[in-house]
C-alpha cells in the first residue's frame, strides 16, 4: 500500500487537489457571467468551472502509476485507485457543503454535486481515451454553456447548472459517478 501511495503521489496531490477546488469556491460562489452560446448569452454561475481543476488533478493521479508491477501483481490496484478517488469526491462534497452551511450559497453545494458527475465522466472517459479523457469533463462544460440554456434556463440534461435541490440532477450524478467508478476497478488496463 505504501508503495502504491508513493506511486500516485497521493501524499502531495490530494491536498493540492482539494484546494485548488475549495479556493476558487470560496472565491466565485456568488458570481455570475453571461458568457456567449450558440443560443444566446445566459448568465451562468462561475462555480460551474470550479471542479475542472479537482477532476484534473484526479486524472494526474491515475496516470501516475507504474504499469509495469502494477499490472502484473496481485494486489487490488484499481480498487485502490476506486478508494482514493472516492475519498477525494466525497471531501470535496463535504467541503462544498461546509461553504454552503457557512455562506448560504446554494452554488457551492451544487459545485459539490458537479464533482461527482464530473468526475463519473472523467473514469468513463479514462476507459475508452486514457490520459486525454482529461477533456470529457470540459468538453461537457463547453456543450452545457454551448447549447444547455434556453434563455437563463439549463435544459433538464445538462445536470451541471441545475440548481443545488434538483433531486434529478443529484441523481444522475451518483449514477455517473458510481458508473465510472465501475469502470474505473473492472475496465482491462492499457500499457502507458
Amino acid at each position: 500500500m505504501r508503495w502504491w501511495i508513493g506511486a500516485r503521489r497521493a501524499g502531495f496531490t490530494v491536498p493540492l487537489a482539494l484546494a485548488t477546488f475549495l479556493l476558487p469556491l470560496l472565491a466565485v460562489q456568488n458570481i455570475r457571467v453571461a458568457l456567449p452560446s450558440l443560443i444566446g448569452s445566459p448568465q451562468i454561475a462561475l462555480t460551474l468551472f470550479v471542479p475542472v481543476p479537482l477532476v484534473a488533478c484526479l486524472m494526474h493521479l491515475l496516470e501516475s502509476r507504474v504499469p509495469a508491477p502494477e499490472d502484473s501483481g496481485v494486489r487490488p490496484v484499481a480498487r485502490y485507485d476506486a478508494a482514493l478517488v472516492t475519498a477525494v469526491a466525497v471531501a470535496a462534497l463535504c467541503c462544498a457543503l461546509l461553504v454552503n452551511a457557512l455562506g448560504g450559497t446554494q452554488e457551492a453545494a451544487a459545485a459539490g454535486r458537479n464533482v461527482l458527475f464530473l468526475t463519473g465522466l472523467l473514469l468513463l472517459g479514462h476507459t475508452l481515451f486514457g490520459p486525454s479523457a482529461v477533456m470529457v469533463p470540459v468538453a461537457w462544460l463547453v456543450l452545457v454553456v454551448g447549447i444547455g440554456f434556453r434563455g437563463n434556463v439549463p435544459r433538464w440534461w445538462t445536470v451541471v447548472p441545475q440548481s443545488a435541490h434538483d433531486v434529478p440532477a443529484a441523481a444522475v450524478s451518483l449514477l455517473m459517478f458510481a458508473a465510472g467508478l465501475t469502470a474505473l476497478i473492472f475496465a482491462p488496463r492499457k500499457a502507458s
